[in-house]
């Protein structure tokens, strides 16, 4: 026994030699993952590209034309921290530089030579192509070279102008005290109480670009000028940005109508009233008000504010090799002014007159906007895919389908349904029975 407890006692000790052993072999292996752990948080935690806020200049409203061989021409409108916030200091003049350059990746480094800031597109809110560039060249390839890089988000806005990029920039200085970028912001926020200017953002242009199905369009700005007026431009609506004559105000520039995009390029402009028209079949329109003649008296006009409160019906089909489209669009009503001195508000029969006005009106008006998109534009840009794409079963099948082709051959049924539902303040017009 005390030989086979001796035994045991050895082996036991040898193992625990063994153990120890290898424990000493796989120190150094943990004390390197320590090492590299203990490296790699100081990496993660490291503020390595790190900048001091008064070292920073922020690029807000980016502007794209053509340049000289083959080049861009940029315009940066900037702020430092100091100018960031005009109305504190008293200055309400951005920084506004114009430059070539073969890329967006150079062109912040050429600018970043003209001062002692580091320039930064992070917080790039708006980017305008000019017209001219936009004829001429492919846009969309232009501006992915945007969306590449991480510096530019996608939901910055686009706008198209009718003018070159550096001349908008400069006369969108507001007596208000707002800064250009608040100006067009303002602006940006109105479109769904108007209707006369679409907010396209950077990644809707790429995606309704890539698309196939929908032409892309932008919001459209111009220098006030006293341009020509169109034999139908003398209602506000059918005119374009820069067509609006006044005196004084307090901006140089309008924002009014739509720029349309086919295959990359700006083919053609929509007017306020044919934007509006857009707008309400994407249902992007919140309330907007519209003047109307009355009809027993053609010399008396009266306002209504309408309601897009549901998304237009659209319904589609294949009627003898044709595709039918049949569009229902619902709109709630408030009378808001009349000089008439027509009892709408008891009369039944002369509200629906009224309503049935409207109706008219509009329907005749989107119908020579559809026909517009199919015999200028060449496409459709508002979107209408969606009521056949779905008796699809393949993507395959659908691109042998040739959508275009058979959205320029289309028909179109048009119904707007207006209902009156409030008359303001007052029961009854003045001088009404």
């Amino acid at each position: 026994m005390g030989i086979k407890t001796t035994k045991q006692g050895n082996k036991h000790i040898a193992n625990e030699k063994i153990r120890s052993l290898r424990a000493s072999q796989h120190f150094p292996h943990i004390k390197r993952l320590l090492v590299m752990s203990s490296l790699m948080s100081l990496l993660i935690t490291g503020c390595w590209d790190n900048h001091e806020l008064e070292s920073l200049a922020f690029v807000t409203v980016i502007g794209i034309d053509e340049g000289k061989h083959d080049n861009l021409k940029i315009t940066y409108q900037y702020f430092t921290p100091s100018t960031e916030s005009p109305k504190a200091t008293g200055s309400h003049s951005p920084l506004i530089t114009t430059f070539e350059a073969p890329s967006f990746g150079v062109a912040e480094n050429i600018a970043n030579v003209t001062t002692d800031r580091m320039i930064t597109s992070q917080q790039l809110k708006v980017a305008i192509v000019s017209e001219k560039f936009g004829k001429k060249n492919d846009v969309a390839r232009v501006l992915e070279g945007m969306v590449r890089s991480r510096t530019y988000r996608r939901d910055i806005m686009l706008i198209t102008s009718i003018d070159p990029t550096d001349a908008a920039i400069r006369a969108n200085r507001s007596k208000l005290g707002s800064t250009s970028l608040d100006f067009i912001e303002n602006m940006r926020n109105q479109h769904s109480f108007t209707g006369f200017m679409p907010v396209e953002t950077l990644n809707d242009f790429l995606i309704q670009n890539n698309s196939g199905d929908t032409l892309a369009y932008t919001g459209l700005i111009a220098i006030s000028k006293n341009l020509p007026l169109s034999r139908n431009a003398s209602k506000e609506e059918n005119r374009i940005a820069g067509q609006f004559s006044r005196r004084g105000g307090d901006d140089q520039i309008q924002f009014i109508g739509a720029e349309i995009y086919r295959g990359d390029r700006a083919v053609g402009r929509l007017t306020g009233q044919e934007t509006r028209i857009l707008l309400l079949l994407h249902h992007e329109i919140k309330t907007f008000l519209v003047g109307l003649h009355d009809p027993h008296h053609k010399e008396r006009r009266n306002t209504l504010l309408f309601h897009q409160m549901m998304p237009p019906h659209i319904h589609a089909h294949m009627d003898k090799g044709r595709v039918h489209f049949i569009i229902n669009v619902p709109l709630d009503a408030t009378l808001d002014s009349t000089t008439s001195e027509i009892n709408y508000v008891q009369d039944t029969k002369q509200r629906h007159l009224l309503e049935q006005q409207f109706d008219h009106k509009y329907e005749l008006e989107t119908l020579k906007l559809l026909k517009r998109c199919q015999t200028e534009f060449k496409g459709d840009p508002f979107g209408l895919s969606h009521s056949l794409k779905w008796g699809f079963f393949t993507e395959q099948s659908w691109k042998r389908f040739d959508y275009v082709k058979h959205f320029n051959q289309a028909r179109f049924t048009v119904h707007y349904d207006v209902h009156i539902s409030n008359f303001g303040k007052q029961r009854a017009p003045y001088g009404s029975a």
